[in-house]
C-alpha cells in the first residue's frame, strides 16, 4: 500500500535569541514556520522553515496559507500565479518538502544521509555596531580553533573599518598564510554604482569574496561581478534553479551561499550544490539565522551528499537560541567540526513538549 499524507498540522513557532544583527535586520527572537506531517502508516515527519520578506518575498504571515496549498495540491494558478508554486514559493516548499523526506524516510526505517565529510568546517560569524563585541566575539571564536570568519557588513563605514581593523589586526597574518579566511555579507546595503570602488578597498584586509553587495536579480548580479576586482557571493539573487543557470556565466567571479529554507528544501539545495560542484562554482552551504535542529540536522544531511562546500554556516545551536524545538540541540563542535547523525529520516527527534511552549498552532489540514 503507497504512503498518502492524512494530516499536516502547521505551527508559528518563536524561540529568544542571544542576538544577533546584520544590516538588514537585528533578532532576538527566532520566528519560524514548523510542520508536523502525519502518513497513512502512522509515520510523522518535521519540516521548518524561517521565511524573510527580503529573501523570497515570502513571511510568515502568506507562509501557512501556502503550505496548505501545495498540500492539498490546488495549483498556484487559481491565486493568479505561474503553477510552478515550489519555485515561486521557496520557503514553503521547504517546509512540506522536510516533513514528507523525514516522515517517509521514517517510515522504511532509512537515514536521509551518510558520513559528513571530515573536512567540513563551520564557519564564525561576525559583526556587531559595537566594535568591542566584534572583537571579543572573534577570540572566543579563535580560542574555540574557528578558522574561517564572515564579517557582516553595513553598519555604517566608520564602524564597519573598525571591524575590519580589529579582524585584520587579529588574524591577518593567518589570512596571508591561508590559515584563516575572511568573507564580507553586506546585505544589499550598497548600491550598483559604488559597489566596484567598495569591493576593490575591502582587498587590503584580505577578503576573499563580497556576499549580495546589492539587492538585485541574477543577471545584474553577474554584470556587476564583472567590474569587481573581487568575487560576488549570491544569495538573495539566488533563489530558483533558473537563477543559478544565469549565474553560471559567471562560475568564478559568482559564489553560491545555497540554504535550504530559501532554496526550497532539501531535495532542491541538493540539486544545486551538484550543480555548482558540476560547474566547479565555490559555494556556501548557509542557513536562515535561527534555525531550530530541525533545520540543522536537514543541513548536516545536505552536507554528507555535498563533496567540497567552499565554505559552511550553520547548526549554531545553542550558540545562538536558549532553547531549541528538538530532545537535543545540535550545534558544532570545536573547530567547526559536525558529527554525523544517526537513526532514521532526518537523525533528530522533535520535544512536544517545546512545540508547545514556543509554538502556536495556526492550522491543522
Amino acid at each position: 500500500m503507497s504512503l498518502r499524507p492524512i494530516k499536516l498540522d502547521i505551527y508559528r513557532t518563536a524561540i529568544p535569541m542571544r542576538s544577533f544583527e546584520h544590516a538588514a535586520a537585528g533578532r532576538d527572537l527566532a520566528e519560524a514556520i514548523v510542520v508536523r506531517l502525519e502518513l497513512s502508516d502512522g509515520s510523522i515527519g518535521w519540516g521548518e522553515t524561517l521565511p524573510r520578506k527580503y529573501v523570497t518575498g515570502e513571511t510568515l504571515e502568506t507562509v501557512p496559507d501556502d503550505i496548505e496549498r501545495m498540500f492539498l495540491g490546488k495549483p498556484a494558478d487559481e491565486r493568479g500565479e505561474s503553477a510552478d508554486a515550489p519555485a515561486l514559493k521557496p520557503a514553503a516548499a521547504c517546509a512540506l518538502d522536510l516533513a514528507w523526506a523525514d516522515a517517509a524516510a521514517r517510515s522504511e526505517g532509512k537515514s536521509l544521509g551518510g558520513p559528513i565529510p571530515p573536512g567540513v568546517r563551520v564557519s564564525g560569524v561576525l559583526g556587531s555596531a559595537d566594535p568591542v563585541r566584534t572583537a571579543k566575539r572573534l577570540q572566543l571564536m579563535r580560542w574555540f580553533g574557528l578558522r574561517d570568519f564572515k564579517l557582516k557588513l553595513g553598519f555604517g563605514d566608520e564602524t564597519d573599518v573598525e571591524n575590519l581593523c580589529i579582524v585584520q589586526k587579529r588574524i591577518g597574518k593567518s589570512i596571508q598564510t591561508g590559515k584563516c579566511t575572511l568573507r564580507v555579507d553586506v546585505n544589499g546595503g550598497w548600491s550598483a554604482e559604488e559597489t566596484p570602488e567598495r569591493v576593490a578597498a575591502l582587498k587590503q584586509f584580505g577578503v576573499c569574496v563580497v556576499e549580495q553587495p546589492v539587492y538585485c536579480q541574477a543577471e545584474e548580479l553577474v554584470e556587476l561581478a564583472r567590474k569587481c576586482d573581487l568575487p560576488l557571493m549570491a544569495d538573495e539573487s539566488l533563489l530558483r534553479l533558473e537563477d543559478a543557470r544565469i549565474l553560471l556565466q559567471e562560475p568564478r567571479r559568482v559564489w553560491w551561499n545555497i540554504r535550504i529554507s530559501k532554496n526550497g528544501g532539501l531535495s532542491p539545495a541538493i540539486r544545486f550544490c551538484a550543480l555548482a560542484e558540476e560547474h566547479t562554482v565555490p559555494y556556501t552551504v548557509g542557513c536562515m539565522v535561527g534555525e531550530s535542529g530541525i533545520l540543522s540536522a536537514a543541513q548536516r544531511r545536505l552536507l554528507s551528499t555535498a563533496v567540497s562546500p567552499k565554505f559552511v554556516e550553520g547548526n549554531y545551536g545553542k550558540f545562538l537560541l536558549t532553547d531549541d524545538l528538538t530532545s537535543k540541540s545540535l550545534r558544532f563542535g570545536f573547530a567547526g567540526r559536525l558529527k554525523s547523525l544517526k537513526g532514521p529520516g532526518l537523525g533528530v527527534e522533535v520535544d512536544d513538549k517545546k512545540i508547545a511552549r514556543y509554538g502556536t498552532l495556526i492550522k491543522s489540514v
